[in-house]
């Protein structure tokens, strides 16, 4: 990578406690690494250090490194730590072995070596790479986050992590103060819910993004800032990177503020009117609405404009004084890159008034084949997360 190339220097900063220590989980034995010719992995590596030229001494940044070394004229490659600040790369910790960093047992050894290592007042998680939100197969071993090959290891059985399995690995830790997810989808109610008590702040994309990811160099310096500082730079600088290098479009972008959520959770099921929402196995009319992810089946619902369509409103203007709380700021675009090649054709049949949206998607139980077939069974997978048992789909027939 041309980021290691960057003389090893001794510790860059003093042993006073850090304001905040942040650490970029780069989990990149996949595709990430490289895609037809395109060093993902090595770009936002190179990006990352550029932005560390910005810290004072009191602003720590770790990456953890898990790449694929698919040459087979040098030795495997193994995951390892660093800090980088100054501009600088400085080793930490290299692995003499390569595992998989989707493993949630690693996942946690990681994250607790900064919060050991590291004395901070605040601490802060960069999730890098594959993502498909809450999604999991029922066998509860495959997808939501961090894909990682096994091809180091000599195992090419690939494997991903729960979000319920991340939210257990978090809770091992002090409460972050923010999560900002630079991987595909993980802007749903059903994730935010899930991560409430491990982090103040769940800031990312509920659809899929470019897989350049965030412009670190531009990013990076606000991982230091707090409250709207935070949540604003880091989202206003990532869309209006894309919204300058697409022209007519972004991605969009939000903030979940977690300690709203079981509002939110309360107020969404408040919402739901037994008297009129269709039951089981009639299935709301979701015309026009916005879906963020169509490979398999549109999943991810906009929450805010699914509502609106079948609230009445009153009740929606409850529901929003609720959602405007729990998700403060979001940027809406009505397009972005995507790998559905159909997805573009789609847009045109979505209903093009950005002021419904909210850039927070929502699983909506609908009696389709897609949704009970393998390897997702979704009909029977989104029961697993808690803010379904909030939300309770059961009242409508959905077992």
């Amino acid at each position: 990578m041309t980021a290691c190339s960057h003389d090893d220097e001794s510790d860059p900063v003093t042993d006073k406690k850090a304001t905040r220590a942040v650490m970029i989980y780069m989990a990149g034995e996949n595709n990430l690494t490289e895609y037809q010719g395109v060093k993902y992995l090595s770009k936002d590596l190179d990006e990352i250090v550029k932005g560390s030229m910005s810290l004072s001494d009191t602003q720590r940044l770790f990456v953890f490194v898990d790449s694929l070394n698919s040459s087979k004229a040098v030795k495997k490659g193994t995951p390892y730590i660093i800090e980088v600040h100054g501009g600088k790369i400085y080793p930490k910790k290299t692995y003499d072995t390569d595992f998989y960093s989707s493993d949630p047992k690693r996942f946690t050894e990681i994250i607790k070596w900064m919060t050991d290592n590291i004395q901070a007042d605040g601490y802060g998680l960069v999730l890098w790479g594959h993502a498909d939100g809450w999604l999991e197969a029922k066998d509860m071993l495959h997808r939501s986050y961090g894909i990682d090959t096994g091809e180091d290891a000599g195992s090419y059985e690939q494997k991903w992590m729960g979000i319920r399995q991340m939210a257990e690995a978090l809770n091992s830790i002090q409460k972050l103060d923010f999560i900002f997810a630079d991987c595909c989808n993980m802007m749903s109610a059903e994730v935010g819910y899930e991560l409430r008590h491990v982090t103040d702040y769940l800031i990312g994309s509920p659809a899929e993004i470019p897989g350049y990811g965030a412009p670190y160099d531009l990013i990076v310096p606000y991982f230091f800032k707090n409250g709207e500082e935070l949540y604003k730079g880091i989202i206003d600088t990532y869309y209006n990177y894309y919204q300058e290098a697409y022209v007519s479009y972004s991605v969009p972008l939000s903030v979940i503020d977690t300690k709203y959520m079981e509002q939110l959770a309360q107020a969404t099921h408040d919402v739901l009117d037994p008297t009129t929402y269709p039951n089981y196995p009639n299935n709301p009319n979701m015309k026009g609405i916005v879906y963020y992810w169509y490979c398999n089946a549109p999943i991810f619902y906009d929450m805010r404009a699914f509502l609106k369509s079948i609230a009445s409103d009153e009740a929606f203007a409850q529901w929003d004084n609720v959602f405007q709380q729990a998700v403060p700021y979001y940027k809406m675009s009505m397009q972005w890159e995507t790998g559905c090649n159909m997805l573009l054709f789609d847009f045109r049949n979505f209903n093009q008034d950005q002021s419904l949206y909210g850039c927070v998607s929502m699983f909506v139980p609908i009696n389709s084949n897609r949704y009970k077939t393998e390897p997702y069974y979704i009909l029977d997978t989104y029961n697993y997360y808690q803010w379904n048992q909030i939300v309770d789909w059961s009242r409508f027939g959905w077992n």
